[in-house]
Parts: structure tokens; C-alpha cells; sequence
């Protein structure tokens, strides 16, 4: 039998799992009917878009004025060195938000990501693959790496490079995927309250623990708006959590 409420339930029980490489499981639950969804898809919009990461905005390559242009003796055109460079995910150190980089190189050899990491920043894929140069090549390249949000493309970004720079289209964000499903979960015999299971995984920039709670900082940021203004005041209500070492913040 139903019973009479003044008041919807809240939820109770945050879980978070490791599942894999950067990657982990967020389930919170009981929610009321209809009211894991209404909370799911913002907040899943805000976790892809609320992380601030770091991209390579533009690059300067000796002999090459523009990323149709090739590099003598090395095997990749500008074009593919380009979409190579992208596929690096940089970290810099934190509080800096912009670091001018500038590396030579001669062949004969292979070039990866490792081969980018100095004092001034960090790579989170080292593995991933740059170029190849022939014997007699040298390539000597400034890339520029710095922090911001979502995506930006490339003609946006002509007032912040150098005028005989390549802009890039600057892929910032270091959430790779954030999914969620809606379960039925059992509360005292009754079978209708939700749970809500998100999968977050990053790209190594950020932990998917990370990823959420800057989600959770920028919604409660957003509805503060209205503390004060319409006799409504948002607080935080403590949850019980089971973690792998993680953290949640309210």
C-alpha cells in the first residue's frame, strides 16, 4: 500500500567503482520515480563539458608555412604531424595555464610522446606515435599548450597565436566518455524508486572522480543563483558512500 508523503524521498548511498584504466562507476540511488533522469542528463552534459583540460592551440615548424606544407626527411606530412601532435594529451603543472615548447630533433628515428616530456610539462600517453625522420632529417618545432574548456576550433583561436603560427582546433576536454543508465531499485517492498549508474572514463588528465565532482561543483554553482533571491536556500545533504578510495564531494 502507498503511502502518503509530504515530501520526496533523497537519495542515500553513493557507490563509486574502478572498472578500469581511467575509467570508473558512479551509482547513487534511491531516487524517486522520474527523478533520476531529470537529474542524469545535466549532470552528465556537465561532466563532458565542466573539466578543464590542456591542448595544443598552435605550432611553428621550421620550413613548413602551413599544414599542407611537408618537413624534408621526415615521413609524415605536415597535415598528419598535426593530427599526430593532437592525439597527445599534455598535462602543465598546476596554476600554469599556457607554456610556450620548443624541442629539436634528427634522424634517423622514431619520435613519440615521451620524447615531449621536460620541466615544463607532462604527458599522459607517452606511447602515443609523432613521427618518423630519415637519416638526414632534423625537425625543430614550438608548440604552444594551453588549458581551457570543451572545444575550440581553430579560426577562434587566431587572436591568441602567433601571426606565423598554425592555429589548431584545440580539443580540451579530458572526458572521453560519460554515460549513465536508470535501474529500479528495491526500498521497503516497493520495486518503483530509481538508481542511477554512471560510466565516466577520462583520458588520463583527470580521474573520472575528478571529472564528476567538478560536475557536482558546477551545477550547485549554478543554482546558487537563486539562494537569497527566492527565499531558497541550496545546501548539501551528507550521503553514505562506498568508494575504492575515492571521493565524492556534496
Amino acid at each position: 500500500m502507498k503511502k502518503i508523503k509530504i515530501a520526496p524521498s533523497l537519495p542515500e548511498i553513493v557507490e563509486v567503482n574502478e572498472i578500469g584504466e581511467n575509467r570508473s562507476e558512479v551509482i547513487a540511488y534511491p531516487f524517486e520515480s522520474g527523478y533520476a533522469i531529470t537529474l542524469a542528463h545535466p549532470l552528465r552534459r556537465l561532466i563532458l563539458g565542466s573539466s578543464v583540460g590542456y591542448a595544443p592551440i598552435s605550432i611553428k615548424i621550421e620550413g613548413a608555412a602551413h599544414e599542407f606544407d611537408s618537413v624534408r626527411g621526415m615521413h609524415e606530412d605536415v597535415a598528419v604531424f598535426i593530427i599526430n601532435l593532437k592525439n597527445i594529451r599534455f598535462k602543465l603543472p598546476k596554476g600554469v595555464e599556457k607554456a610556450k615548447l620548443s624541442y629539436n630533433f634528427s634522424g634517423p628515428r622514431n619520435i613519440t610522446a615521451a620524447d615531449l616530456i621536460n620541466d615544463e610539462v607532462e604527458v599522459v600517453n607517452p606511447d602515443s606515435f609523432l613521427a618518423t625522420l630519415n637519416e638526414d632529417a632534423k625537425l625543430n618545432f614550438t608548440v604552444v599548450v594551453a588549458q581551457g574548456l570543451g572545444y575550440v576550433q581553430s579560426e577562434d583561436l587566431r587572436d591568441e597565436v602567433d601571426s606565423d603560427a598554425i592555429a589548431l582546433d584545440a580539443i580540451f576536454t579530458p572526458v572521453k566518455k560519460a554515460n549513465y543508465e536508470i535501474g529500479n531499485v528495491l526500498v521497503e517492498d516497493n520495486p518503483n524508486y530509481e538508481k542511477i549508474t554512471f560510466d565516466i572514463e577520462t583520458d588520463g588528465q583527470i580521474s573520472p572522480v575528478d571529472a564528476f565532482t567538478n560536475a557536482l561543483e558546477t551545477m550547485y554553482k549554478q543554482l546558487s543563483v537563486f539562494n537569497g533571491v527566492l527565499d531558497v536556500e541550496i545546501n548539501a545533504t551528507p550521503v553514505k558512500r562506498t568508494t575504492d578510495d575515492s571521493e565524492i564531494k556534496p
